[in-house]
């Protein structure tokens, strides 16, 4: 199995070897806002000078707890081409009639959700840019590396934390339909299904989703840096 991402530099296709790999060896490094400051509070407290460690503090707390920016992901995602709809907030249940079936990339539709019930979670549909492969805990991890040793899993292009501590990996779109119980603890999602996607949240601290690495070129349509 391959770990690919997106290079934060370029935007091309990054071939995972390390979990802090984030760009090419020759792209300069852009730290997010929360990796900045946790560097200058690093800095700070080495420097003795706790009066900015404890003001640098305050910002990276505000900005853990600041409410996701659901709408935001939701049309950053459809800009990807990848359809979405509402799910109930702090739930995994649809919002719509239809569920899945409501998905759209219409960002005009997609505003017009979120800015009537703003909490609601996002749901992505399975089988259009890609499949996922559904690791639960606590059996999915060891059943999982047993795929692995197989050389049974095939090459991942974005990797997600789920809020009950499980593990979402993207793979390109099969056609394959949902599979329930491939292995004690793991469920694939193709056709016919749908995931919760980030920064979704159940409402407690700590219970949401989060990219561990961003989905790659290659699902999100950017072909162009696929190719570089």
């Amino acid at each position: 199995m391959i770990t690919y991402s997106t290079c934060r530099d370029c935007g091309g296709l990054l071939h995972i070897t390390d979990p802090d790999d984030t760009v090419h060896p020759l792209c300069a490094p852009k730290p997010t806002k929360a990796e900045r400051l946790t560097l200058e509070w690093l800095a700070a407290v080495e420097a003795g000078d706790d009066e900015h460690a404890d003001q640098l503090q305050i910002q990276i707390e505000d900005l853990d707890n600041r409410p996701p920016r659901l709408l935001a992901a939701a049309l950053r995602y459809a800009k990807w081409g990848w359809p979405v709809f509402p799910l109930k907030p702090r739930a995994k249940q649809p919002a719509t009639p239809n569920g899945f079936k409501d998905a759209t990339t219409d960002p005009d539709r997609i505003r017009r959700w979120w800015e009537r019930h703003p909490d609601s979670n996002i749901g992505l549909p399975t089988g259009h840019a890609f499949d996922v492969i559904d690791i639960d805990v606590p059996d999915g991890p060891m059943s999982f590396a047993h795929l692995v040793d197989d050389d049974a899993v095939p090459d991942v292009h974005g990797q997600v934390a789920t809020a009950s501590g499980g593990l979402h990996l993207y793979i390109p779109a099969t056609g394959e339909g949902n599979r329930a119980g491939i292995e004690p603890g793991i469920d694939y999602r193709g056709a016919g299904g749908y995931v919760v996607a980030p920064p979704s949240t159940l409402g407690e601290r700590g219970r949401s989703w989060s990219w561990i690495t961003v989905p790659s070129p290659q699902l999100t349509q950017t072909r162009e840096a696929v190719a570089r």
